[in-house]
């Protein structure tokens, strides 16, 4: 007899376990408890991120949650789906409403609704419908009726201060020195979630259906303004969004392994003195991983005026040497104009074409193709959103074909790689870009004299890396 297809992705669920299992008994490790504080820094979870166990643990998801759409009654899954927006908000007013510092300091034995709501001046009965929302998606525990504790989700979203001084600090403060993941998923689901309200029109009205302009988005239409989100940011009355929206996307690094920028790109290969130009570098942060890895290559940062100048402070707090030797260079330029730096070994454009619609990507691409040398690279960090079946752009590019999943799994790997879509709608809702696929980047880079000659899928992360030579 045949294996249905439910057996075929419980298999590949025991199977990537046993991977798992296998890999942490030989290490003397248990796997961590969901009930238990995450802690990066133990020795089980650096194993975790290793690519075979990265591998297993996105073969896990996509099979459960198939699995879960195989088996549920259409309607049912349809209309989560539709209502999930209530967990977004329910996040966000965690995080705003310092419930996850609160609950954090209760301890194991958890803490009731009424002395959170004393803390934070909110209502209790509204604070236990909100955790019991977020515990229900295994975010919070709780230990016994209308009192909660914190888990490995929760401990997540923790800005790792007293609830006393969280509770009675800004939208900003509260993040400020922190691991800022806290930020980035209020931001998420706070400007974003705002402009995803909104998008069904905006797709809908001709008038704005079609619009590539970084002023003509789902934010404009949800914010009721003229202005760029950046712009908006800058508004005097928008500082606490501005300062928040600079630690968010410090937070997002998390989303991939630290060193992520060395594990494809062989930047050791470069010739001894290579100049590589990190275009719209912002302080540098991307920079100075490569710098500490591969002494011999010298780096131009690349941003607006004001952001070098926290790109200064930066550097001579992290490496004042490079500043001093000239290794490192600090330099003011808008990438809409031509590139200054001539004869460049490496263009590095990380999390900067998925701001952009099309239109602006090429005066971004034709811009580096007029300095680039025959020799140069340029390197595209950006997530790629994988196609949901079979396809043959990768054919000829080396790297670019996704490793082969069991069937019957989707070929994106479905819910494992989710963040690569909900990315894309992101970059949609706030500036009219997006996230490519493969088959997209090659086409737009080819426009601009531009070959796409390696990706690099680095396992862990979120993002990939294209690397392209002039044609």
């Amino acid at each position: 007899m045949a294996v249905s297809s439910l057996r075929a992705l419980a298999q590949i669920i025991t199977d990537s376990i046993d991977v798992i299992e296998g890999r942490l008994t030989n290490a003397s490790e248990t796997f961590p408890s969901l009930d238990e504080p995450f802690d990066p820094s133990t020795s089980v979870e650096s194993i975790l991120v290793e690519p075979e166990m990265s591998r297993a643990t996105s073969l896990i998801i996509a099979a459960a949650a198939q699995l879960t759409a195989a088996v549920r009654r259409p309607f049912q899954t349809i209309m989560d789906d539709a209502l999930s927006f209530h967990l977004s908000w329910c996040v966000r007013a965690a995080i705003d409403g310092s419930l996850v510092e609160i609950v954090r300091e209760a301890g194991p034995q958890g803490i009731h609704v009424n002395d959170i709501a004393a803390m934070n001046n909110t209502d209790p009965q509204k604070i236990a419908r909100i955790l019991r929302l977020l515990t229900n998606n295994h975010i919070f525990r709780e230990v016994s009726p209308d009192v909660f504790a914190s888990n490995r989700l929760s401990s997540v979203l923790d800005t790792g201060k007293p609830a006393k001084e969280v509770v009675s600090q800004s939208l900003a403060e509260r993040h400020a020195g922190t691991p800022s993941i806290a930020a980035f998923a209020a931001m998420m689901s706070d400007e974003g979630m705002k402009c995803g309200a909104i998008m069904p029109e905006h797709f809908l009205d001709p008038q704005s259906s079609f619009s590539g302009e970084p002023n003509g988005t789902p934010f404009n239409r949800a914010y009721k303004t003229d202005l760029s989100l950046f712009d908006w940011y800058k508004k005097e009355e928008n500082e606490a969004y501005l300062r928040r929206f600079g630690l968010a996307m410090f937070g997002s690094r998390k989303l991939e392994p630290a060193n992520s920028i060395l594990s494809g790109f062989q930047w050791q290969d470069l010739p001894k003195g290579s100049t590589v130009v990190d275009v719209g570098g912002g302080v540098g942060s991307l920079s100075l991983i490569i710098a500490e890895a591969v002494p011999n290559l010298n780096f131009v940062i690349q941003d607006s005026q004001l952001t070098i100048s926290h790109a200064e402070e930066f550097w001579k707090e992290k490496m004042p040497s490079a500043l001093d030797s000239g290794r490192v260079k600090l330099q003011v330029h808008d990438f809409f104009t031509p590139q200054p730096v001539k004869g460049a070994s490496v263009f590095l454009l990380r999390s900067i074409l998925h701001d952009w619609s099309d239109p602006y990507v090429k005066k971004i691409l034709n811009s580096l193709k007029e300095s680039a040398t025959p020799e140069t690279k340029l390197v595209v960090v950006d997530a790629i959103v994988p196609y949901s079946c079979p396809a043959a752009v990768t054919e000829g590019i080396p790297g670019a074909a996704l490793d082969p999943v069991p069937s019957p799994l989707l070929p994106s790997l479905g819910k494992a790689n989710s963040y690569a879509y909900q990315a894309d709608m992101s970059m949609w809702a706030y500036f009219n870009g997006q996230n490519r696929t493969l088959g997209h980047s090659v086409s737009l880079s080819e426009e601009c004299g531009w070959e796409v000659v390696h990706v690099h899928h680095v396992p862990g992360s979120f993002f990939g890396q294209i690397v392209c030579v002039p044609t």
